[in-house]
């Protein structure tokens, strides 16, 4: 059911009206009619709606102008023009200022339903890079994958285009003229809040991270970008919001931390690490975590007194304490300081990813 998407139907004949509202309303979407373009328009002042479906001939005001009018009131909303006339000129027209399809009828009730069903779907992504050959090879990947896909050559061209349109994803890359990807994501993140973002960088991308998700990033992807069937994949997971959930590893054994790292990461998760207790307490103050994996014995404070401190910083975050010790007393000591959950060493690769389940769902 698509009770979430509004549709608007303009039509001075009362039978087309009537029949396309009611084929709609069957299909679960939430449908207001009007019967000319000055009643269309004052619906679209009230209402967001995702598509409109507009005749154009109709008295009063023709279609194209009530296209315009309600692009201005809502530039998100996908306009089809309806016809059962050719007139070139003034379709020409309607093409040229962006209408999203021309219908004629009688109207094709199964074509309309699909390309709603196609249109509602689809995820507009913005790829925002100064490098030619690295913006139109993502295009083109992107859109033989069925995405609607626009380029932006630097931050500011960026910036502009989300004024007008809201993109679902943005691919963006750190080193621009004008100003860097981080700005860019920054000021994006202002005009419109549920853009996700991946930043892009052929930089140390360690270091980039965690200024990137603490900024409100969804995740970040290292350059030349090889390997396209990881990128979808990716793109997958950004698009269901697998990659809000940030994860921070703790622990000082290298080979450990890494390959807690590369198993979640691979399941979508974003991820940080951090090699020890007072490494991590810093990283808390600055970041929201949602997960922790903390390893109890550390150099400089141990996992419990991390464990305490974390709690004072951000109380929301679920710790899962890892002992490769005693661990018996090690779960009463876990528990009575409220970690999530607790595991022991060697790390089996199917209890870690599912704690990380339940900590999401709790």
């Amino acid at each position: 059911m698509q009770d979430q998407v509004n549709i608007l139907v303009i039509d001075d004949e009362p039978g087309i009206r009537t029949t396309l509202t009611a084929i709609l309303e069957e299909e679960g979407y939430n449908v207001v009619a009007a019967e000319d373009g000055y009643k269309g328009i004052e619906a679209a002042k009230k209402t967001k709606f995702k598509i409109a479906f507009i005749d154009v001939r109709m008295p009063g005001i023709d279609g194209v102008e009530t296209f315009k009018e309600i692009k201005e009131i809502s530039p998100d909303t996908m306009v089809f023009i309806m016809t059962a006339v050719l007139a070139e000129d003034i379709l020409k027209e309607a093409v040229e200022l962006g209408v999203q399809s021309i219908l004629y009828k009688p109207l094709d009730i199964d074509l309309i339903l699909r390309v709603i069903k196609e249109d509602v779907t689809k995820t507009n992504i913005l790829v925002v890079d100064d490098e030619f050959s690295t913006r139109e090879t993502l295009k083109g990947v992107l859109e033989d994958r069925g995405y609607q896909v626009a380029v932006a050559e630097d931050g500011l061209t960026a910036i502009e285009m989300a004024k007008k349109t809201h993109f679902g994803i943005m691919f963006v890359d750190v080193v621009m003229p004008g100003i860097d990807g981080l700005q860019t994501l920054e000021e994006i993140k202002k005009i419109d809040p549920k853009t996700k973002v991946i930043i892009m960088t052929g930089h140390d991308i360690e270091s980039l991270v965690e200024k990137a998700i603490s900024r409100g990033a969804s995740t970040c992807i290292p350059k030349p970008i090889d390997d396209m069937d990881k990128l979808l994949q990716l793109l997958q997971t950004v698009k269901e919001g697998l990659v809000r959930t940030n994860i921070l590893v703790v622990d000082d054994e290298f080979s450990t931390r890494e390959t807690l790292k590369g198993v979640l990461e691979d399941r979508g998760y974003q991820v940080a690490v951090a090699e020890d207790g007072l490494t991590a307490i810093e990283m808390a103050k600055r970041t929201h975590f949602d997960i922790m994996f903390i390893d109890v014995v550390m150099p400089g404070i141990d996992g419990f007194k991390t464990l305490e401190e974390i709690r004072k910083i951000d109380p929301k975050t679920k710790i899962i304490m890892i002992t490769g010790h005693d661990i018996e007393d090690f779960v009463e000591k876990a528990v009575s300081r409220g970690a999530f959950a607790h595991m022991s060493k060697p790390i089996d690769v199917v209890e870690l990813l599912q704690l990380t389940t339940n900590a999401i769902e709790k």
